[in-house]
């Protein structure tokens, strides 16, 4: 991984879109992408390669993306690693009607743009910067 780059893990079993959210993330130069295209295999990945991010896919055959996150939030070793959702399953304006958040975790809809997709993720990773800042003055006092 190149200087400053963030690592993000992409879990979805669609390959192509994978391979969309990796050259569309790491042409910005901010991002390295590792992707699974299957739940349990993604877990590993979690577990192995610790990614700054987990952009997750909600339906999968298997094991769907609420199985993958339970999982990745009940381990040691993963439930500190961020989650967004990845889904076809909510309309934009769903998302969008709730600042792109519901019960917690970020969405992202499909279909998303290249612009969409990178202007989300940023976002994300600015909420997650915040966050630690915020919790780091806490510890502070």
């Amino acid at each position: 991984m190149g200087p400053g780059r963030s690592k993000i893990l992409v879990i979805d079993d669609e390959g192509d879109f994978c391979e969309f959210v990796k050259w569309s993330l790491e042409k910005t130069g901010k991002y390295e992408v590792v992707a699974s295209t299957d739940g349990a295999a993604g877990i590993v990945l979690a577990e192995t390669e610790q990614p700054a991010l987990i952009l997750l896919d909600i339906r999968m055959p298997q094991m769907n993306g609420a199985e993958v996150a339970d999982h990745l939030l009940h381990s040691d070793s993963t439930r500190d690693i961020p989650i967004a959702f990845i889904t076809g399953l909510l309309q934009k304006n769903e998302v969008k009607k709730r600042s792109g958040y519901i019960h917690g975790f970020p969405f992202i809809t499909k279909p998303v743009t290249k612009v969409e997709l990178v202007q989300q993720v940023e976002s994300v990773f600015e909420i997650i910067r915040t966050q630690k800042t915020f919790i780091e003055s806490l510890e502070e006092a």
